[in-house]
């Protein structure tokens, strides 16, 4: 028989053992909790950062869309056209076809791809149609894209480009309305509206593509498969030189749905690296 007092030890041994087990509890959720935390953030880290350099990579696609749209139309309507397209690789074919009032132009990089001038391979179709008024100040040019990509990254979709011939610098104006979706080679998928400005400040009309210097400024959202959205506003304009595969220089303001912060395009200098900074003032490289 237990008398009164070994029943209390046991009772309070059970307590003690209870207490310690409970503490234990309490210490290993606190500790795996930190450690989850920590994990969270570096994988969280990753997605920003993942999704910060596909919106780049998007960016850089799209100012070589840019190019051949303005790069082809230009040429077309130059009163001193050569026999020979000074722009495009000896792979694209341009076919035109003209009525009293009108111009449809089909560039047709083929199924294999052409490699332009700033090293990229694309391939597909552009087709461009646009109102024939040789003194109109602004004309809208409106086209589509067919089997369409960049460095494998598949373009469809639509956009009008308005063209002005002069703006308050005096230069030639080209307002983007942009609208399409792009694939990656992983099959990701991501979506992007919004309007973009180019304003061809050198090389204007001088025959001579490769000197050609172009500002951008502008303001997008892209939507990616995931759910994360991406609000890019230009804050300083973005420097596209028509002898550099990249942007050279310029800053954006990026707004996701769970991060914020800069990404910015350098100095100048021609190279495929940007810097990413989260609202958190961390910093990394990404590569174009």
């Amino acid at each position: 028989m237990f008398s009164l007092i070994d029943v209390t030890l046991k009772l309070n041994t059970m307590k003690n053992n209870f207490f310690k087990f409970s503490l234990i509890a309490f210490l290993l959720v606190v500790f795996v909790g930190c450690d989850d935390s920590e994990n969270i953030d570096n994988v969280l880290g990753e997605i920003d950062s993942k999704d910060a350099e596909l919106s780049a990579k998007i960016d850089d696609a799209s100012e070589v869309l840019s190019d051949a749209v303005l790069q082809t139309y230009e040429y077309e309507e130059s009163e001193n056209k050569s026999p020979i397209h000074p722009h495009l690789p000896d792979c694209a074919t341009i076919d035109v076809q003209i009525t009293s009032t009108s111009k449809t132009v089909t560039l047709d990089f083929g199924s294999d791809g052409c490699e332009v001038r700033s090293d990229h391979i694309v391939k597909g179709k552009i087709i461009m149609s646009y109102t024939i008024d040789i003194d109109a100040m602004s004309k809208t040019i409106n086209y589509s894209l067919q089997d369409f990509s960049i460095d494998d990254i598949q373009f469809e979709g639509s956009k009008t480009v308005t063209r002005q011939k002069a703006n308050n610098n005096g230069n030639p104006q080209y307002t983007m309305n942009l609208d399409f979706t792009v694939t990656f080679v992983d099959g990701s998928q991501a979506s992007r509206t919004g309007n973009k400005t180019r304003e061809w400040v050198e090389g204007v009309f001088n025959g001579n593509w490769g000197d050609n210097v172009f500002l951008i400024t502008g303001a997008w959202e892209t939507n990616f498969a995931n759910g994360n959205t991406h609000s890019t506003i230009i804050t300083t304009a973005l420097r596209r030189e028509a002898s550099c595969r990249f942007l050279v220089s310029g800053m954006v303001d990026l707004i996701r749905t769970n991060f914020s912060g800069t990404l910015d395009y350098g100095d100048g200098s021609c190279d495929n690296l940007a810097v990413f900074t989260n609202s958190e003032g961390e910093e990394r490289e990404i590569r174009l």
